[in-house]
């Protein structure tokens, strides 16, 4: 017996789960014209024969759709049972193991490709911790970053023992095209940041762990890691101040894209990256940071679109005009570098002076 999806004689509720399948299909394919290239790619099949099943005019077999499910990533449950209390996720990192720095830029290179053409694309981000973003900006941050995950993250080979030393960074050359092309995308996107003053913290900690483990090949260079972060700090707040989602040196009057910012004092929360369009709706959840895991779960985008409103309500906004604000908040993690500069001249003072 043919394993067919018959399109006679359905009934309602059939078709409807049918069209559901095909709206999810053209969801994650980011456009309609994208998702009959992808049917017709992985089906082996033309695309005037994709566009016919993806159309409804003709049928799915069972096989065609459990390949479909798989390379899209959803599953058909979550077409059937719409109310349930369970919601999926996907985890992209647990068939994907990070091999080297370029295995974790290339997905998000993949990712803008796809997000930043959509129109009236806008993004939501609560964080606790700077966002990667940023630290894009800077080759050196970008490096310590990476060498912090590659150790106590990812166990990429060779770094369990090997000292930092801003000289090492090979890969630059290797993902430095791919980097410029993720933030020359990720800053024409207009989008609404919501930080805590701790935002730093992290980083600054692990400055400090590492600088006190012995695995500064240079100690002088933990006090040249602050530096950076204190002009990415100027930047981030040149940016709140004009509003703007600006590269470093771009002139605010000469971009469009809207860049608002608050302090979120109340709700301490993990990082949450919301992204909303007319054809793609997604939420980001740091897991085991800085992987991830992902959701197009409809009803949880709802309550974080509520949540991240509910929130703004009760921050305090600190770009544009709020000046008293935007000074109080970066005064103060100002500071938190400064104290983390005296407080690696202690370390300094004390393991590394004989």
């Amino acid at each position: 017996m043919d394993n067919k999806i018959i399109l006679f004689n359905l009934t309602p509720t059939m078709i409807n789960t049918q069209n559901k399948i095909s709206e999810r299909l053209v969801l994650i394919a980011g456009s309609h014209k994208n998702a009959v290239a992808r049917i017709s790619d992985i089906l082996h099949v033309a695309k005037t024969t994709a566009y016919k099943k993806l159309n409804g005019e003709s049928s799915f077999s069972i096989e065609e759709l459990a390949i479909l499910m798989k390379d899209f990533e959803f599953s058909f449950d979550e077409m059937i049972f719409e109310k349930r209390k369970k919601i999926g996720f996907q985890f992209p990192f647990k068939t994907r193991k990070i091999k080297s720095f370029h295995d974790y830029v290339i997905p998000l290179k993949m990712f803008m490709a796809i997000a930043a053409p959509l129109p009236d694309l806008k993004i939501h981000y609560a964080t606790n911790e700077l966002p990667f973003f940023f630290y894009f900006l800077d080759k050196d941050l970008t490096y310590f970053k990476f060498y912090i995950y590659a150790q106590t993250v990812w166990d990429l080979p060779g770094y369990n023992s090997k000292k930092f030393n801003l000289e090492d960074f090979t890969e630059w050359y290797v993902i430095k095209n791919d980097i410029d092309f993720i933030i020359s995308k990720y800053y024409s996107i207009p989008n609404i940041e919501l930080w805590n003053e701790g935002v730093l913290n992290n980083t600054l900690n692990q400055i400090k762990y590492f600088l006190t483990a012995g695995f500064f090949n240079d100690p002088q260079d933990a006090f040249y890691l602050c530096d950076r972060l204190d002009l990415m700090i100027d930047h981030v707040n040149k940016m709140a101040e004009s509003g703007k989602k600006i590269l470093v040196g771009q002139d605010p009057e000469s971009i469009d894209t809207e860049f608002l910012m608050y302090h979120n004092e109340i709700s301490h929360t993990n990082n949450i990256l919301l992204i909303q369009s007319e054809a793609l709706n997604q939420i980001y959840f740091a897991y085991d940071n800085p992987n991830y895991i992902v959701t197009d779960n409809q009803d949880l985008i709802d309550y974080t679109e509520e949540w991240f409103a509910k929130i703004k309500k009760n921050a305090l906004p600190i770009s544009k005009d709020s000046h008293k604000n935007r000074r109080t908040f970066f005064n103060i993690i100002k500071k938190q570098i400064q104290n983390t500069r005296n407080d690696i001249q202690y370390i300094i003072d004390k393991y590394y002076k004989i």
